[in-house]
């Protein structure tokens, strides 16, 4: 009695082990992809994710048939490493494979580059990154001021536009972390996981605009109730239910 009480106790531990990210990719590779999906749409809600999280949850989606969820994932994990090229080639096959046009203008250079340095350096070290730079551009006119009359005319002249200088790399760093938390916590972009139809009113019977499969990009324009006004990437408009999209 005492051991059947201690096997039913120890099973729910056992269970919890294997939700990790480790489990997942064994999975993957076991061919288990529904299974794996299953694991890693719960490590989700833990907020504990990063770039190759997102790229097994791709997979396992992509391979168990749910295009949607699969393209949403890897644009998560765009969000989060912008660049990474292994989500980048699989989220433009999975669009390739599904039919589905991507008709987005090419990002600049200076734009994509600044995009991946704030992923690199990340929001907080660049608001931390911010401070420091202030702080030494505010100490070093403070100490010109009071020792202006002291210093050598060299030191002088230089050690003002250094700190004019400074402030503007800290401003630079503010407007780079106010940049990437904007594009991390963006909520205007969502990706269709299921096929969807889109209307021109906020309403189950309003008239069919058009048939979308799931996987579509959708910007999110309002919201009405539990319809949501959007706009393809090609322009047109309208409106689809809340619960057959999910923001990016």
């Amino acid at each position: 009695m005492i051991l059947l009480l201690l096997v039913a106790l120890s099973a729910p531990t056992a269970a919890q082990t294997d939700y990790t990210l480790r489990a997942a990719e064994a999975e993957l590779r076991e061919g288990d992809y529904g299974r794996a999906a299953e694991i890693l749409d719960s490590l989700e809600s833990t907020g504990v994710v990063s770039p190759e999280f997102y790229l097994a949850l791709g997979n396992a989606h992509y391979e168990s048939g749910r295009i949607g969820r699969a393209i949403l994932a890897y644009e998560r994990g765009l969000r989060l490493r912008p660049g990474n090229a292994d989500l980048a080639n699989n989220l433009r096959y999975v669009y390739s494979e599904a039919g589905i046009a991507t008709p987005e203008l090419p990002e600049a250079a200076i734009i994509r580059w600044w995009h991946m340095l704030g992923a690199w350096i990340g929001t907080t070290g660049a608001y931390v990154l911010a401070l420091v730079f202030w702080w030494l551009a505010v100490a070093g006119t403070v100490w010109w001021y009071l020792r202006r009359r002291e210093m050598e005319e060299k030191r002088r002249f230089a050690l003002l536009p250094t700190a004019l200088l400074l402030a503007l790399i800290g401003g630079g760093c503010f407007l780079l972390a106010e940049s990437r938390y904007a594009a991390i916590h963006a909520s205007t972009e969502a990706i269709l996981v299921t096929d969807a139809t889109l209307r021109v009113s906020p309403s189950s019977e309003g008239s069919v605009e058009a048939e979308l499969s799931q996987g579509h990009k959708l910007y999110i324009t309002d919201r009405v109730n539990q319809f949501v006004k959007v706009q393809l990437p090609d322009g047109r408009q309208g409106y689809v239910s809340l619960s057959d999209l999910e923001v990016i």
